[in-house]
């Protein structure tokens, strides 16, 4: 479920449209509704799924045109209705909440003006959907005149490009042949060539592997690693580099977080009925693992679809670590225990994740772009409806019942399970009373056993899995979605416009093995262009569709097309390897070129579509904390485990330190050095610096994170323990201590966090701020303690008075005082604090 974070995060470029649309309203007479804007693919989606499904199912009875009896006057089943509202005047005030007439009846704050009537209160998060909707400014796709031309644009659906067979393309030919890499830049050329524009100049060889290293494995190369570049002459000297980089297991730490993004990881189920369920899932770890060990196996993707989808009816051992693919369907939120939430849940990480479509958005109706009928989405739901969950969770991986962690778990595991199973008698009962206090009992020994299973380094490995039930069953459709409204029967099938005209119903089980395999052909038109997408998102800054996780009408056009279908069947061909969809793409001339600006491509293009130059970009979260950690000397690099607090949790965050302290223990400094992907993901309860940081929204598949510049993220450099920590760590390490001379210290200190030599007046600023430095240069860092520091801008004076300010306002708003930074250690953090620090170019 999308956070007002996320969703004000997504609707920040729109703020000007949205102004408008306010204004306009305000403008229009009540009776004449404006016409509706351009929505975003995210706009419409959020409509969809949150917006529309309560609309349907609590409001249409008395206020659409279907009603017997339209009461009040009121129709909310088209945008103009809502915007017209009824005899009481407009329904919303789009963009104010509190001056919306439905925002005012839903929260029954008005005894006189309650809807739904006779005590029907929507939940709270229905509610809190519907006031998000309202402040961004009520995103509607629906009108009362589109009916003719959406049954038209349904029509023509199937015509649209990515329902098209994948036909590998004829490379076309380029008049700059100096610049022809591989087949990948004859493509881009020979578009750049159509507009009198050309790829930009190759980059520096120190730019190529601090680029291709964060690329592939998120951390920056070391001084050392960068002059062996240097030094090799050889026209494989780069290839070397990649061929080393994807062979690193950190590369599967670094892409397999890519994925988690996609498959909505976390550590916690989300909502819940706290007197009937637990928070945790004790073992999403391991799919994580298994994730990572995917991509470090270079695992084909087709295969890596089928395992996640249907491990359980492959032939593996009963104890296979693949079997832990399927958290991707069952990591999710849980909904309250919902069970059709959890289903289509389950259909949207499926469909967006593998097809790039919105499958979800028919659940009450007929998709309203894309082919795709309401029985369709129900298909689907009959097959995981035909799927259950063990109570028990099967072990994976080596069980070495002789380790002394072993027994000690296994003891402390047997009593409490012998404590809850004592309690099954006592439920039969009678009294009320005591079963409440009794259910309180079994739900705080279920969190203690699923705590104990998380963090003792005794309890073995698990896998949350899917199973089919013994008798499956065809789903009913739901009409207008609502699970109490039941229409005919659908069998369980693939999707009609993936399908061809010889569609079957599955018969194996479920179906989910036919389901995965449907996905996983190489005559699915969407499945190897959505992935090479991916790919290409995560070198570029941008896909070649924009929209990685809407391949539908609504989602961008790709901007080349013939390259996208040359990469999907290079893909394909080459046996669905994604190591070779990296060096194809990292070999090109386009992936190698500068990112310098020229003003008049600029001008032509000014958001670099046709990629006449790299793009510059910020580093997520990941690398960024990684990289804190890896500059210092710090960060370790042990594979794979259970999670661990990326901090010592304050305030809300306590319930994760409580959970994870016992046995991962952090240093007496505050955190953690372990990479952040293994880090512990409360969905419920994100770190802040997460949110800070644009974060992948645990709720929901996140194929693209979007990035925001907000005053946090220099407050996290400045202030936080662990980049105080690193700088003086930094200094601290052997080969800078080694140098007898500042310049050749500074010289270091470059080197280590920029992957460059110092300029000349770089050296001279640095020679000047140590010989003007309050604390002598030649105190040892390690005698001081961590200080709060401003953001670096300009000049190192500039940057230490920055400092010291936010110093001062750090006092005020109650930040402990800390004992200051020794001069190197200073001046260390504040080289850590400049952009170049965290912005690939």
């Amino acid at each position: 479920m999308a956070s007002l974070l996320e969703i004000f995060v997504t609707m920040k470029r729109l703020l000007f449209a949205f102004s408008f649309t306010t204004c306009l309203l305000a403008a229009t007479p009540v009776f004449a509704a404006p016409a509706a804007p351009q929505l975003t693919a995210a706009q419409t989606e959020f409509f969809e799924s949150k917006v529309r499904p309560v609309l349907a199912k609590n409001c249409y009875k008395c206020h659409s045109a279907e009603s017997a009896k339209v009461k009040g006057g009121l129709l909310l089943d088209t945008r103009d209705g809502l915007l017209k509202g009824g005899d009481t005047g407009p329904a919303i005030a789009a963009g104010d909440p509190e001056k919306s007439l439905l925002i005012k009846a839903i929260r029954y704050s008005d005894p006189d003006l309650q809807m739904p009537p006779k005590g029907e209160k929507l939940s709270d998060q229905q509610i809190a959907d519907l006031v998000t909707w309202v402040k961004m400014g009520a995103p509607d796709p629906r009108s009362a005149s589109a009916s003719a031309a959406l049954a038209t644009k349904k029509a023509g659906a199937k015509d649209h490009w990515s329902f098209q067979p994948v036909k590998k393309p004829v490379v076309p030919s380029v008049k700059d042949m100096d610049r022809l890499g591989d087949d990948v830049d004859a493509f881009i050329i020979a578009k750049l060539e159509d507009q009198g524009m050309k790829l930009s100049p190759s980059a520096d060889r120190r730019t190529l592997i601090r680029r291709v290293y964060y690329d592939l494995i998120g951390l920056p190369p070391s001084p050392e690693a960068v002059q062996a570049f240097l030094d090799d002459k050889s026209p494989t000297a780069f290839e070397k580099v990649i061929d080393r980089l994807l062979a690193s297991p950190q590369y599967g730490e670094r892409w397999g977080r890519h994925w988690l993004d996609v498959a909505r990881y976390a550590d916690t189920k989300g909502e819940i009925k706290r007197q009937r369920d637990t928070p945790l899932y004790p073992f999403a770890w391991t799919y994580r693992d298994y994730v990572i060990r995917s991509f470090n196996e270079d695992k084909p993707f087709d295969r890596f679809i089928i395992e996640q989808i249907a491990a359980d009816k492959l032939p593996l051992p009963k104890d296979s670590p693949s079997l832990a693919a399927l958290g991707f369907l069952t990591l999710g939120e849980r909904f309250q225990g919902n069970e059709n939430d959890i289903i289509n849940d389950r259909i949207d990480v499926v469909s967006k994740g593998f097809l790039g479509l919105s499958v979800s958005c028919a659940r009450c109706h007929d998709h309203m772009f894309d082919p795709i009928p309401t029985k369709d989405y129900y298909s689907l739901r009959g097959i995981f409806a035909s799927s259950y969950e063990p109570k028990i969770e099967p072990i994976i991986g080596a069980l070495n019942t002789r380790d002394p962690n072993y027994a000690n778990y296994y003891k402390e595991r047997t009593e409490l399970q012998t404590k809850l199973d004592d309690m099954l008698p006592k439920f039969r009962k009678g009294d009320q009373k005591a079963k409440k206090e009794l259910q309180k009992e079994r739900i705080e020994t279920q969190n203690k056993i699923d705590a104990l299973e998380l963090t003792h380094p005794g309890a073995p490995g698990r896998a949350h899995v899917l199973l089919d039930n013994a008798t499956p069953k065809d789903s009913p459709v739901f009409l207008r979605g609502e699970a109490e409204n039941k229409g005919p029967s659908v069998p369980r099938q693939f999707l009609e416009c993936l399908s061809g005209p010889n569609r079957k119903p599955f018969t194996i089980g479920s179906g989910r093995i036919e389901l995965a395999n449907a996905i996983a052909s190489k005559s699915n038109p969407l499945t190897a262009r959505v992935a090479v997408n991916r790919i290409w998102q995560h070198h570029f800054g941008e896909g070649i569709v924009n929209s990685p996780d809407d391949f539908g009408s609504m989602g961008s056009p790709p901007t080349h097309p013939e390259l996208l279908d040359y990469l999907a069947t290079y893909f394909m061909e080459h046996g669905w390897s994604v190591k070779a969809m990296h060096k194809l793409i990292l070999l090109s001339s386009a992936w190698q070129q500068t990112s310098d600006n020229n003003p008049r491509f600029a001008q032509i293009d000014p958001f670099n579509h046709l990629l006449w130059r790299q793009n510059v970009r910020r580093l997520e979260f990941e690398p960024l904390r990684d990289s804190l950690l890896a500059i210092g000397g710090k960060l370790d690099t042990n594979l794979y485990g259970k999670p661990v607090p990326l901090a010592q949790a304050k305030g809300r965050n306590a319930r994760a330190a409580m959970i994870l302290e016992p046995s991962h223990r952090l240093q007496d400094i505050g955190y953690t050095t372990r990479r952040t992907v293994y880090g512990y993901i409360d969905r419920s309860d994100l770190p802040e610096v997460f949110n800070h940081f644009d974060f992948a929204n645990p709720d929901m598949t996140g194929g693209k994170r979007y990035q925001t510049t907000v005053p946090q993220q220099a407050l996290f450099l400045m202030n936080s323990p662990l980049v105080v920590e690193q700088a003086r760590n930094l200094v601290e390490r052997e080969d800078v201590k080694r140098l007898t001379t500042d310049e050749a210290k500074i010289q270091r200190l470059y080197e280590i966090i920029y992957q460059r030599p110092p300029r000349v007046e770089e050296i001279q600023m640095g020679m000047e701020f140590l010989e003007d430095a309050a604390t002598p240069a030649d105190v040892s860092p390690a005698t001081a303690a961590s200080q709060p520091v401003g953001f670096a801008k300009g000049k190192i004076q500039d940057q230490v008075k920055a400092r010291r300010e936010a110093m001062i306002a750090g006092r005020k708003a109650g930040v402990r005082e800390m004992k200051p930074l020794g001069a190197w250690a200073e001046y260390a953090h504040a080289l850590i604090l400049a952009n170049e620090a965290s912005f690939v170019n």
